[in-house]
């Protein structure tokens, strides 16, 4: 954050003596924008004059916490230890000061207030927030591998409870205004002409009275596997039970420093905060092509990923003409939508005013007609190439000169969709991930004809509807399908080999997957999964690269009826009520062997599996920023977050030390998939690094050393 910090005495009669505090909107708290908010926080304590205090944000924003390439150069581990420590202490002084000197200060929040912003509003006697649907309020750096440093842990659990405080803190999903005032965490939501009104009137009222800075020490929660932030959550809380308040303050602040220089919390910073923001910021759109305006988008396809997609555009503002067989299959669609939209509201995750406008905007029909005004049109129809083609065809024949016609698949080359097309310039791959409204990766597939106009104009939409794009050439299973297809293919082998069902999955979550592989294959579906694979077989032939743990899967679909969870029988039963359990035949399927494995190995095996399929991708040039790789991975199929993604992964073990754990493992059980690449082997030689590498490694050029 700049240090542009105002400090203003309002004299407009509407609050004499009240000072606003505003800070500047372009970024976050760094070194100089905490001494200049201490300052003012100073200043305003100070004068005699002032009565109240409001703290607001600038340009639309409050804040949105730590400025985050600042954060990653003062974490770095050649640097002291001391820049870091002295910018967090300053902070907490400025915020313990706002508490005890006496005077009512007021969070005015209008837009984002995360993570540091969320912590110096908390410290606030009172928020007010200004009703916008679409800003987003909370304590979210558990997603950056990083706890609250500031004190905002202890300040919630004092305001909400303790038990209340660490859920939500470990969830770390940011809120809507309507939900933080529900939640506890506001006391007022106004329309966003009042907000400066309404709060300096409070300005010029005593604050609350502070609850008592005590409560009972809360339950550990299991934290998650090689997250640290998670564990020092509850340790600030339960610390908070039994210390002065200004010590448990500091106990916090020295565990985020802690926390902050170790290697997970910078590989998750790298990735999911600097990386992300770099994708959403569409650091890789081409240059020197103006920005599309987007107003209506096209669907094809009202099932479950036409559905989503459509509720995605609508929610950004853009009408949305939801196209399927029939009129009636549309509706259902929209119906289908409605129902969903209704289950959110009544469940408080979905502002009710907002998503009824986002379903106005959307209209079923049967009419392809319907797109002559379209901005862009997205195909989402049955992952067949003879069905995506007649809808090609037909929506082509109604778009304006100019539009871009994206087909939504995860495995189909979009040379070959293309080959429906009559303008396959502004033809090009858009790969959503399932649940749509939820997943926020969108893979972008260039096809060998897609024009720069009309990459660039998909990644306008992709930041239009709000998704973190990254940009793939045209291969059979693009980046993401093919490194899932890997982990799936490295679960199913070790089946086939007798290793134990529990013990996969034991290892899915010692590697720290959201879930593990045979669970996640069941909600994939196991019958999607053969039928990509039969398909794959059909187009490459003798090519095809057969495996046993394939043959299992066809073996259960075809002659066992065993499709996945939507069934209640794939590599687990399903019970009515909810719960599942390992299929008790299932070792028997797979061959009635038996082998035994450590966790370690069966953890090991199915990283080694999604890396090295990674620096495949890398290798074939189907994409070449590893940042971006990297971002896929966690974004698009839940990656171990922790590691930073799969090249991440890599070079945190070392480059030569993971290839020969690489070789130890292909040895010992007889998988090619978990042989190393001849680049890695070359930038194992050299001392160097995934991420310092320009990819694709070309023969005769040497990586740059670490």
């Amino acid at each position: 954050m700049t240090a542009e910090v105002e400090v203003l005495i309002d004299g407009d009669g509407v609050g004499d003596g009240v000072a606003v505090i505003r800070l500047a909107a372009s970024a976050g708290f760094d070194a100089d924008g905490i001494d200049a908010f201490a300052q003012a926080v100073g200043k305003a304590a100070a004068d005699v004059s002032i009565r109240g205090v409001v703290i607001v944000g600038d340009g639309g924003q409050f804040n949105t916490g730590f400025d985050l390439p600042w954060l990653a150069r003062v974490t770095a581990p050649d640097l002291s230890v001391q820049a870091l420590t002295a910018a967090v202490e300053r902070l907490n002084a400025a915020l313990r000061r706002i508490e005890t000197c006496g005077k009512p200060f007021v969070a005015a929040i209008d837009g984002d207030a995360l993570g540091a912003g969320m912590e110096l509003a908390l410290a606030c006697g009172r928020r007010v927030v200004a009703a916008r649907a679409e800003a987003q309020l909370g304590l979210t750096d558990l997603k950056l591998g990083l706890p609250p440093a500031a004190g905002g842990a202890l300040r919630l659990a004092r305001l909400i409870g303790g038990a209340p405080a660490q859920a939500l803190l470990l969830a770390a999903r940011p809120m809507s205004p309507t939900q933080a005032l529900r939640a506890g965490w506001v006391d007022e939501v106004v329309p966003p002409n009042r907000l400066l009104e309404v709060s300096k009137h409070l300005a010029l009222q005593d604050s609350p009275a502070r609850p008592a800075a005590t409560w009972d020490a809360v339950a550990a929660r299991r934290a998650g596997l090689h997250q640290p932030a998670q564990a020092a959550v509850d340790a600030m809380l339960n610390d908070a039970a039994h210390m002065a308040f200004g010590a448990a303050l500091d106990s916090a602040a020295r565990r985020f420093v802690d926390i902050a220089r170790g290697s997970i919390a910078r590989n998750m910073l790298r990735t999911l905060g600097l990386s992300v923001a770099r994708a959403n910021a569409l650091a890789r759109r081409p240059q020197g092509i103006a920005k599309r305006s987007l107003r209506k988008a096209g669907v094809l396809g009202a099932g479950l990923m036409g559905g989503g997609i459509a509720l995605v555009c609508a929610r950004a503002g853009l009408d949305v003409a939801l196209i399927d067989v029939s009129l009636d299959a549309a509706r259902r669609g929209l119906d289908r939508l409605r129902q969903q939209e209704e289950s959110a509201i009544a469940a408080g995750r979905t502002d009710a005013d907002a998503a009824r406008a986002a379903l106005a905007r959307i209209t079923p029909t049967d009419r392809y007609e319907s797109l002559h005004d379209a901005d862009i049109v997205v195909e989402a129809v049955f992952e067949d190439r003879a069905v995506k083609a007649d809808a090609t065809r037909r929506a082509e024949a109604a778009m304006a000169p100019g539009v871009v016609f994206a087909t939504n698949t995860s495995t189909l080359p979009i040379h070959s969709l293309a080959a429906a097309s009559v303008r396959p310039a502004q033809f090009i791959g858009t790969h959503f991930f399932s649940p749509v409204p939820r997943m926020p990766l969108l893979e972008i597939i260039r096809g060998a004809a897609t024009s720069d106009a009309t990459l660039a104009a998909a990644m306008d939409f992709a930041q239009a509807i709000g998704k973190t794009p990254i940009i793939v050439n045209d291969a059979r299973g693009f980046y993401t399908t093919r490194v899932v297809m890997a982990h799936q293919a490295e679960a199913f082998d070790m089946l086939a080999q007798g290793v134990a069902p529990e013990r996969v999955e034991e290892g899915g979550v010692a590697a720290g997957m959201p879930v593990p592989p045979l669970a996640l294959s069941d909600a994939v579906a196991l019958d999607l999964i053969h039928q990509i694979n039969v398909q794959t077989h059909r187009d490459l032939g003798d090519a095809y690269p057969h495996s046993a743990g394939y043959g299992l899967v066809a073996r259960m679909v075809e002659q066992m009826g065993r499709t996945g969870k939507k069934t209640g029988r794939g590599f687990y039963d399903y019970a009515t009520d909810g719960s599942k359990r390992l299929w008790s035949g299932l070792p028997q399927a797979a061959g009635g062997q038996a082998r035994e494995t450590s966790v370690d190995d069966v953890r090991d095996r199915l990283l080694a599996a999604q890396a090295l399929e990674t620096v495949r991708a890398l290798d074939d040039a189907v994409i070449i920023d590893p940042s971006e790789a990297d971002v896929g991975a966690i974004l698009g199929w839940g990656f171990a977050p922790w590691t930073g993604g799969p090249l991440s992964y890599i070079d945190s073990q070392g480059v030569a030390a993971f290839v020969a754990r690489c070789d130890e493992l292909a040895g010992r059980y007889g998988s090619e998939r978990l042989r190393p690449t001849a680049s890695l082997r070359r930038i194992a030689a050299t001392g160097g690094s995934v991420y310092a590498t320009t990819w694709p490694l070309r023969c005769g050029a040497l990586p740059s050393a670490a």
